[in-house]
């Protein structure tokens, strides 16, 4: 996914690193030093934000892609990169057959990840994983994603996020993003079943 990411040469500033050094990677022109955070354009991101980052679209419109920060590291030259792991949109995955999305706003996780340059992070967005037995959260009231399954790039697989098949960290990592949406929806927060009438 990220060849098709926009040129981060063309961009007038560089992101820049926030606070001290977390650890050291690496050895001579390959190591790397890894931070909780970084600023670009006036804007801080930490590890776990999720963001949509710019892809080169060539003069097309085209929606961005949507990641959440895994790593932050600095390169010997001065690069930041990010560990961006990916989500898919409905048009972007093939299973064997076209996918139908149950509503705009629906991704589907992976763990599937790749570097990219900080700089072609666009902004950060709200992300709220669902479990099929909960009710969607009203469009108005909580905008953001929706993600109910994940997506296995490797088998053309998607699995629901409750499937207990999951390796334990996987599904301690599913989990705890479970429990922050529920959270930010907060214990009896006003909902509304899925369906593609949502306002």
């Amino acid at each position: 996914m990220s060849t098709m990411l926009y040129n981060p040469k063309k961009s007038v500033k560089n992101a820049k690193a926030i606070g001290n050094v977390v650890r050291i990677s690496g050895e001579g022109a390959n190591t790397r030093r890894h931070y909780n955070a970084f600023d670009f354009c006036g804007h801080a991101y930490k590890i776990k934000d999720t963001v949509l980052l710019a892809k080169n679209s060539r003069g097309r419109m085209v929606k961005p892609w949507v990641a959440i920060i895994k790593d932050i590291t600095r390169t010997q030259n001065g690069n930041i990169m990010v560990s961006a792991q990916w989500f898919y949109r409905p048009s972007e995955i093939f299973i064997g057959k076209k996918m139908e999305s149950f509503d705009t706003r629906e991704l589907f996780y992976s763990f599937h990840k790749d570097e990219v340059h900080a700089e072609t992070i666009m902004h950060k967005c709200k992300i709220h994983f669902i479990t099929e037995k909960s009710h969607i959260p009203r469009r108005k009231k909580y905008p953001g994603f929706i993600v109910q399954k994940v997506y296995n790039p490797n088998t053309k697989r998607l699995i629901k996020i409750t499937n207990k098949d999951f390796l334990p960290d996987m599904k301690t990592e599913i989990n705890d993003l479970v429990q922050k949406t529920m959270s930010h929806l907060g214990i009896g927060s006003t909902t509304e079943s899925g369906d593609n009438n949502l306002n």
